[in-house]
């Protein structure tokens, strides 16, 4: 598995369509954190929960009745708009987890409706709201990326550096939030790890993105070319992220 995940990691950089690594992940790299009300339905019972982030795959629900991974969840939010034909949207289950200190619960939801349903429910017009550009609201991405909260380290402007947390990973790049802003287009050098068991490495790229989230920055990094070695490592990690994460 470990070798299909580095051969897959090449393919993407190339922009082959691998058969052993097509994944068809709709989503901006950035999810926005956000407060709203919502019921959802499974198996017959209709719950309150909230939506706490948005992305354009999907959403994150905190409740106290979770479903289980793989169930279908009809998620309605009521919006007093005219052009709103789609009240409720179904979800599909990908993950559950459990906060520690007390019994809310985090379930992980990816739209489970055609992009047409989509465009005339509340869900594009909350993205909009959560400024998703319109024109990228239902852009289809061709590779995935592993969400995760793992130490970098940052180096511009060749010497300065600040500490960050990777919110994803991926093959192409990755999202840190830090609290030092960087320009769209800097060079910058990322000393990923060590994480749990896996080791330390290091890769490089571009700013292509900068956003604000309450005092904080999410920058998106474009990886530039990486040595055979880097390409390995964020193999591993990658590996160790998604099976973490599907497996929650």
């Amino acid at each position: 598995m470990l070798k299909k995940l580095f051969q897959g990691l090449k393919a993407l950089r190339k922009g082959d369509q691998d058969p052993d690594w097509e994944f068809d992940e709709r989503r901006e790299l950035v999810r926005l954190r956000c407060h709203y009300d919502v019921e959802y339905r499974f198996k017959e019972k209709r719950h309150k929960g909230v939506i706490v982030d948005m992305s354009l795959g999907g959403m994150k629900l905190r409740c106290f009745q979770p479903p289980a991974v793989g169930d279908t969840v009809e998620v309605t939010y009521e919006v007093p708009a005219v052009n709103i034909q789609n009240q409720t949207i179904p979800c599909k289950v990908q993950w559950v987890r459990a906060r520690e200190r007390d019994f809310v619960q985090f379930v992980g939801l990816s739209y489970d409706a055609t992009d047409e349903v989509l465009r005339k429910s509340w869900v594009k017009m909350l993205l909009k709201q959560l400024g998703f550009r319109p024109d990228k609201i239902f852009q289809r991405r061709k590779f995935v990326r592993a969400e995760c909260f793992v130490p970098v380290k940052v180096v511009y402007q060749a010497v300065k550096t600040f500490d960050g947390r990777l919110y994803n990973l991926g093959a192409r790049g990755a999202l840190i939030e830090a609290q030092t802003p960087v320009t769209q287009g800097e060079f910058l050098e990322l000393h990923i790890g060590p994480f749990e068991d896996l080791p330390y490495f290091e890769v490089s790229g571009t700013v292509a993105q900068r956003t604000t989230q309450h005092k904080n920055f999410l920058i998106g990094v474009e990886f530039g070319e990486l040595s055979d070695r880097a390409h390995q490592t964020l193999g591993r990690y990658m590996r160790h992220l998604l099976l973490n994460h599907w497996e929650a």
